[in-house]
């Protein structure tokens, strides 16, 4: 892809972006966050608990949790044994005053796998469609000549990808294209968020690595439809997060569409500077 076609590129696929987080939050994600709602925030200790259990798992809940979403837990599955606390409230007598104490103990209790579960679909993401084609290999290889270990494993719940300063980690199984994405996401995530200038907010972080995936799907030819903008809007990231970022997101999606169609340029290469106009569509 030659340099002018690239920047012209980048720069209309994040003003479409722009439009995409400023028409609001798609209806999959409304109806997506409705449900995780419902969900409970399981400490460090009750995730290692249930990764030992079932290595496998994606999302966890109670019985009566999977009822409410209108799912039901299948005969002869068994349950996957956590810690609950139980707070009680006590009085206690110091120097003829009464006090109230508080005792936290803990008990087991048993959650269950979506796998474990049959009835209703859960509320999903959109996902990235069409194929990578030659740019997997390429996008490989460049994630290779940076130093960077490319893994693959089975990530708990619904975690598709892991960037830990010169390793990344990728789900098994996933689609070619949602493969794709989560590899560039993550990709961005080590060329931006390990080392100096990073952004003290997650959520500025998440929209940086996201709306580079989203422009470098769209420059291979994949279809990342509202996926990318439901991801940012996850993480409270709306259109005025990605504009304070413009400068890094083109930079990063330039860089790494400049390596994966390297044969496809003409030899020489300038260098790429932000594009002002994208800044206009605010």
């Amino acid at each position: 892809m030659k340099i002018d076609r690239a920047k012209k590129h980048v720069h209309q696929a994040l003003k479409q972006l722009m439009e995409a987080l400023d028409a609001g939050k798609s209806e999959k994600i409304t109806a997506y966050l409705r449900a995780m709602a419902k969900f409970h925030r399981y400490s460090i200790g009750n995730i290692i608990l249930i990764s030992i259990q079932k290595p496998d798992a994606q999302h966890v809940a109670g019985y009566r949790t999977w009822r409410k979403l209108g799912r039901y837990v299948r005969r002869g599955e068994k349950g996957i044994a956590i810690m609950a606390p139980i707070v009680r409230k006590t009085e206690v007598v110091k120097d003829d005053i009464k006090e109230e104490d508080i005792v936290v103990a803990f008990k087991t209790v048993y959650v269950f796998d979506i796998s474990q579960t049959k009835g209703k679909s859960l509320p999903d993401f959109a996902h990235v469609q069409g194929h990578p084609r030659q740019y997997m290999d390429r996008l490989k290889e460049f994630i290779a000549n940076r130093g960077i270990k490319l893994k693959y494993s089975n990530l708990f719940g619904s975690v598709e990808g892991l960037s830990g300063g010169g390793v990344i980690v990728i789900r098994q199984n996933l689609e070619p294209a949602e493969q794709f994405s989560v590899m560039v996401h993550e990709l961005a995530h080590e060329i931006l968020h390990h080392g100096q200038s990073i952004p003290v907010r997650k959520t500025a972080r998440e929209v940086e690595a996201e709306a580079t995936a989203f422009v470098v799907c769209q420059a291979v030819g994949l279809d990342s439809n509202t996926s990318s903008s439901d991801y940012i809007q996850l993480y409270d990231g709306n259109k005025e997060t990605l504009i304070e970022s413009l400068e890094r997101v083109q930079k990063t999606a330039m860089e790494i569409i400049e390596a994966i169609t390297a044969q496809e340029q003409r030899p020489e290469k300038t260098m790429i500077t932000a594009e002002p106009p994208v800044a206009e569509a605010a």
